[in-house]
């Protein structure tokens, strides 16, 4: 495909991902570390190895869901993070023809349902979910699997879900990373490694495996941002040292093959749709904002959490729903105008 093509989406992608509508101030700061280890755009290098590495049938994990608040219940969890992990499920399965398995809590297994389904899916058993990929008639099925917070139950968990299903990639969206002392935090510098479904354990697994790895972010403090560890100890706030006196700070050591830095999560996995559309030549392989609200509003009426306002809202980081809106239509058009403008070879 034209070098030139998939290099203009990529930049333009990656340009719009990571433009601080939130006024957060740490993006400008993650950006240009994560870029400097990335040879491209980080949302196209991420779509090309998902088209590389992804055959029609495979297994895809997505790891997602962020327990906020857990001193009040681990219930509470917040919305940024499953509606990018259901809007890429999407984008792998009509572009690529993968089955998405979405990796979370316990608790968080029926609120997470509700928004895979408003993004398309019939949620199933992994099996069914499989044998919807072959069935004579057209069904869409993907399944939401629990994850343990338990260190050693998780390492075994790992171990299984990797040996039954061989994922052909892993993706965590907005997913918390352990530190080099074992410990997760939260931005502000908090432990939350209890309430953390250690999902650490499944990209370690799978890196064993040499199958591909994606981690997706927006504080420093998720899986994949070992790429940068040493950068965000220096540069971020709470970096090297936390709150919780563990010595550690709230850098991750967990990498990731290919790490997403973006103003917010949700905006990062949505970056990767978008390139996907773009290899494919198929708009319809993004999301559109009236599927945006679809899934925001079912990310609301499931309970999670706005984490920077507390509400319960069809809002995430801060940003109502129609901005989200807007940047999943401005997407659209960057794709759009990139397949009019270039010719196939």
């Amino acid at each position: 495909m034209h070098n030139d093509y998939l290099k203009a989406v990529g930049e333009r992608v990656d340009q719009l991902i990571s433009l601080d509508v939130p006024s957060r101030n740490v993006i400008s700061i993650l950006y240009p570390l994560a870029r400097k280890k990335s040879k491209e755009a980080m949302c196209m290098s991420a779509a090309v190895m998902l088209k590389e590495k992804v055959k029609p049938g495979d297994v895809v994990f997505i790891a997602t869901g962020w327990p906020d608040r857990p001193h009040i219940t681990p219930e509470i969890a917040e919305t940024d993070g499953p509606p990018g992990a259901a809007a890429l499920a999407r984008a792998i399965h009509r572009g690529l023809g993968a089955v998405p398995f979405i990796i979370i809590e316990e608790s968080l297994v029926k609120g997470m349902e509700k928004v895979l389904q408003a993004a398309g899916f019939r949620t199933l058993s992994p099996e069914q979910a499989i044998a919807c990929y072959s069935s004579h008639a057209p069904i869409h099925g993907g399944a939401v699997l629990p994850f343990p917070c338990d260190i050693e139950e998780a390492k075994d968990k790992s171990k299984e879900l990797i040996a039954a299903y061989r994922p052909s990639a892993v993706i965590s969206v907005e997913k918390g990373g352990m530190n080099d002392k074992g410990k997760i935090h939260t931005s502000r510098g908090a432990e939350t490694t209890e309430y953390m479904a250690k999902a650490d354990y499944l990209i370690m697994e799978a890196k064993k495996n040499n199958t591909l790895t994606i981690g997706v972010g927006d504080g420093g403090n998720e899986i994949g941002m070992g790429v940068i560890e040493k950068e965000i100890k220096k540069a971020i706030k709470y970096g090297e040292k936390c709150n919780c006196g563990c010595g550690g700070g709230i850098a991750p050591s967990t990498v990731t093959d290919i790490l997403i830095t973006a103003a917010i999560s949700n905006w990062g996995a949505y970056g990767i749709a978008a390139c996907l559309a773009a290899i494919e030549r198929k708009i319809d392989v993004l999301h559109n904002a009236a599927i945006e609200k679809r899934i925001l509003t079912e990310v609301g009426n499931a309970s999670f959490i706005d984490g920077i306002t507390g509400y319960v809202d069809y809002s995430a980081d801060g940003l109502d729903m129609t901005i989200h809106q807007s940047f999943v239509t401005l997407l659209n058009e960057i794709v759009k105008q990139a397949i009019r403008s270039f010719k196939v070879e």
